[in-house]
C-alpha cells in the first residue's frame, strides 16, 4: 500500500512547465504595464507561446480568419 502521509513531489516536467508559464507571464506583464489578465489571454502571441509550452499546435484555440 502506498504511503500517502508523505507529500508527493510534482514530476520535473510539471515543474518545468509551471516555471515556463511564470516566466512568460512575468515577461508579458513587464512589457504591458497596467494591462489586465484578460488582455494577456487575448494576445495571440501570448496564447501561441502558452500552446508551445503545452506541446500543442501554436495556433490552437486562436480564432483568426
Amino acid at each position: 500500500m502506498e504511503d500517502r502521509t508523505r507529500p508527493q513531489r510534482p514530476h520535473p516536467d510539471v515543474v518545468a512547465r509551471e516555471q515556463a508559464y511564470s516566466r512568460l507571464r512575468d515577461e508579458w506583464m513587464a512589457a504591458h504595464p497596467g494591462a489586465d489578465d484578460d488582455a494577456m489571454l487575448n494576445d495571440p502571441g501570448f496564447v501561441r507561446a502558452m500552446n508551445v509550452i503545452d506541446g500543442r499546435d501554436p495556433n490552437y484555440g486562436l480564432d483568426e480568419a
